[in-house]
């Protein structure tokens, strides 16, 4: 049958370009194999080359093709029509592309690509090791996306699956009309999550991936080192690489908490979300394995450590993949993907690279001769191991958190995970915390291999006084008494002023070393924002009486409109209401202490989102040293003409002939009679009918009135006429009457008194002191971490 308006063209195409990313990059993985390093076998290398050529432009063209129907609006094609629609702008094209899995996993696929574009042609004599990791986990990924058949087992989705050929719609009868897509279901489609529609959404997933994907180069170098016996010379290609994923990846974690403090309102940057977690976890990874590389770089000792922290980095990325692709944080988190049947297929593509890894690790195990060297206990880079140990150990405290589902899955426990994450994994998280801030500013005053007591000393005395001085001025102003807290801040501190002073002063004699102290210091600031921010953030909100149990008082402002309150040390007025959709916004105007004018306006908003429901977004006043930050714990978004009917508490109930029954604990309302006003037995049959009942209303304090609800019915239809008990406040409309039980149905409504119809909104404002901390620390990490990786290119460069 011929589907009229389908472009199928465009599925066919798109499949077949996904099947040719698959078997090129297996086409160039074995002739890596056949290559082996080898000059006389260099039309392998070429042919190696070429393949994944034909690969990298398979998949940046399925990229662009996928554009191309998204753009053009084909919603016949169930992603398109899934993750896009017409009212849609096109600066949001690029969230709706990754929102799926399928678009995620041809991002990922496309920074491989590209990474594997430029490692081809600079890893030299470790090419084809380190290719050849490089184009399996591609054709893994590509079977992700090819939605194929094999004896009936799927392998993946593709996102050039037709919609009428989704296995839940097959066999309904509009996928056999040819015109289907005339249907109204199809003219427009499901759109772009309204939360995803925020420039974060354009910028943090592709810098997110691209960390993801660059952890495969390390990863590939010490694979090749393996295959090779050779197990000094990949130390020095994978070491930029190495600080290239620390950074991108740390960047775009960060981005997520920016998007979160921004879009989301549980009141910060970091809520421990599994899915938060499982991104985290591998940069704390890599981190100690850029840091154990650069210790075993400078003198040795450290190889196997090398090896099992630079694989295990890219492992639990593929770790992290299973967990938020598999559905099995469904329940724990909101951020996961939605199962696509994929878990076996992740569970291989997990076990396959373990198995490889480290399978060839202990393989060569033996083989891999470690220098025996004792480090000095003055030496620096026996503090970057024991950081990088610090590191490893607490991404396995957040790993075994976070997979409560996987080992209730695997072993059939019914383990809950933690009530309060935040708190869970602050308690464990913040000790480690203070330990890497130590050794961050010890590590920085020490000289590699030895360090005398008075260099040490003569380094350490200024940037110490200073960080006692600044901790008794924090502790004095900021109120610090938890003891954890004030050694962390006094930690914190250091590193701050032992890398700002390293670098000042000795960065200028030894720039090789500039990198690390801008990264340490943005390291440094971080720890002190989140520390500060988040230990001595203040509710300012409050409300004298009890709101409901969801929504606390001691945390709670409840506004009228017009009514200028307290908040904290500022006064607030709620004026006005406005919608553009899907938003609904509650602007704020908010004075500052002993000002007379308004000094800003907050305005908090209800996303309403037909995928997750009413989603509250905050508003921020930015200063230098804090941030007033706000959101609405509750809003009336009913449109005007059903907010402002004054007849509410809508009962419907069934009442017999002579029987009493209370109504909302305030009346009683007793059924006297029916009334029958008119009967029409024109031609010796009912022909149409006017009755009512007659009903008798009591107050507790022994008021009374009579009303009569109508219902007629004729030939022109139904009538049902209201009856009002005035003085009561109540209102009663007839519904229907059962002559053999002589029991009526009747609806009743209330109305609302004065003080009941005043329009509220319930707003929870924090303020969260000097977090500016923590963002120009992520600019400052970001920075020198990238200034570090300039240096190792440049130091591999003049060795080689």
């Amino acid at each position: 049958m011929d589907f009229i308006g389908e472009h199928a063209w465009a599925g066919d195409l798109g499949r077949f370009l996904v099947i040719l990313s698959f078997t090129s990059a297996l086409l160039s993985a074995f002739a890596y194999i056949k290559y082996w390093d080898k000059s006389e076998n260099a039309h392998w290398q070429k042919l190696g080359r070429t393949s994944f050529w034909v690969h990298a432009i398979s998949i940046f063209s399925v990229v662009g093709l996928l554009f191309f129907i998204m753009l053009n609006n084909y919603f016949e094609f169930h992603y398109v029509w899934s993750h896009t629609s017409l009212d849609m702008p096109n600066k949001y094209m690029f969230a709706s592309f990754w929102e799926g899995q399928e678009g995620s996993f041809l991002l990922w696929m496309f920074w491989h690509a590209v990474l594997g574009i430029v490692l081809m042609y600079t890893a030299k004599a470790y090419e084809s090791g380190s290719m050849i990791s490089m184009v399996l986990v591609q054709a893994f990924l590509a079977t992700m996306i090819s939605g194929v058949y094999i004896f009936d087992v799927q392998f993946g989705q593709s996102p050039f699956v037709l919609i009428r050929e989704m296995s839940n719609y097959i066999g309904t009868p509009w996928t056999t009309d040819a015109n289907y897509l005339t249907m109204e279901a199809f003219q427009d489609g499901q759109g772009l999550n309204p939360l995803l529609r925020n420039y974060w959404m354009t910028i943090h997933p592709p810098t997110l991936f691209l960390g993801f994907a660059s952890t495969l180069i390390p990863f590939g170098f010490a694979i090749a080192g393996l295959l090779k016996n050779d197990h000094k010379g990949w130390i020095k290609h994978a070491l930029p690489w190495a600080f290239f994923s620390v950074g991108i990846l740390g960047i775009g974690i960060l981005m997520g908490g920016a998007w979160a403090y921004e879009s989301l309102s549980f009141g910060g940057f970091w809520a421990w979300d599994p899915v938060e977690n499982a991104s985290l976890v591998p940069w704390l990874v890599m981190v100690g394995a850029a840091h154990v590389l650069l210790i075993q770089r400078n003198r040795g000792g450290s190889i196997h450590s090398a090896y099992i922290l630079t694989l295990l980095a890219f492992i639990l990325i593929l770790y992290s993949t299973f967990l938020t692709r598999s559905g099995i944080l469904g329940e724990t988190s909101v951020h996961s993907f939605v199962d696509l049947g994929l878990m076996k297929q992740l569970v291989i593509y997990l076990i396959f690279f373990i198995v490889a890894g480290f399978g060839l690790y202990f393989y060569r195990f033996n083989a891999i001769k470690s220098i025996s060297v004792e480090d000095s206990i003055s030496s620096r880079e026996f503090w970057m191991f024991i950081g990088s140990m610090i590191l490893l150990l607490s991404a396995l405290q957040i790993t075994l958190s976070t997979s409560t589902p996987v080992w209730n899955a695997l072993f059939g426990l019914e383990l809950a995970p933690p009530d309060d994450p935040i708190a869970h994994y602050n308690q464990w998280q913040t000790p480690f915390a203070v330990v890497i801030a130590f050794l961050i500013a010890m590590g920085q005053l020490l000289n590699y291999k030895n360090t005398g007591r008075g260099i040490f000393w003569k380094r350490a005395v200024f940037s110490i006084g200073l960080a006692i001085a600044c901790t008794g001025i924090s502790i004095f102003t900021l109120g610090f008494e938890n003891p954890v807290y004030i050694l962390m801040l006094l930690m914190s501190f250091w590193a701050l002023f032992a890398n700002l002073d390293f670098w000042l002063r000795i960065g200028k004699r030894a720039s090789s070393i500039t990198g690390s102290s801008v990264a340490h210091v943005g390291v440094a600031l971080i720890l002190l924002g989140t520390l500060i921010s988040q230990s001595k953030q203040e509710i300012i909100t409050s409300n004298d009486k009890q709101i409901s149990e969801q929504i606390p008082a001691s945390e709670n402002l409840f506004m009228e409109k017009f009514d200028t309150l307290t908040m904290g040390e500022y006064r607030v007025q709620w004026f006005d209401e406005y919608r553009e959709d899907p938003h609904i916004y509650y602007p704020i105007r908010v004075w500052e202490p002993g000002a007379e004018e308004v000094s800003f306006v907050l305005e908090p908003f209800i996303q309403m989102n037909e995928k997750m429901g009413q989603v509250r977004e905050p508003s921020t006043k930015h200063y230098w040293d804090k941030d007033v930050y706000s959101h609405l714990s509750y809003a009336d978004t009913r449109d005007s003409a059903e907010r402002y009917n004054p007849w509410t508490k809508e009962q419907e109930f069934e009442i017999s002939l002579g029987e009493r029954i209370p109504m909302y604990n305030e009346y009683i309302v007793q059924f006297d009679s029916v009334i029958i006003f008119n009967l029409d037995t024109t031609g010796g049959s009912i022909q149409g009918a006017k009755i009512g009942a007659h009903l008798t209303v009591q107050s507790l304090n022994n008021e009374k009135e009579y009303v009569i609800p109508t219902y007629a019915i004729s030939a022109q239809g139904e009538v049902r006429e209201d009856a009002v008990a005035d003085s009561l406040g109540l209102k009663f409309r007839f519904g229907s009457a059962d002559a053999q039980s002589q029991k009526v149905t009747l609806k009743s409504w209330k109305l609302l008194g004065e003080d009941e119809m005043n329009e509220v909104i319930i707003l929870r404002a924090i303020i969260f002191p000097y977090i500016n901390l923590l963002w120009l620390g992520c600019i400052t990490m970001g920075i020198g971490t990238f200034i570090a990786v300039y240096q190792r290119i440049r130091k591999r460069k003049t060795t080689v």
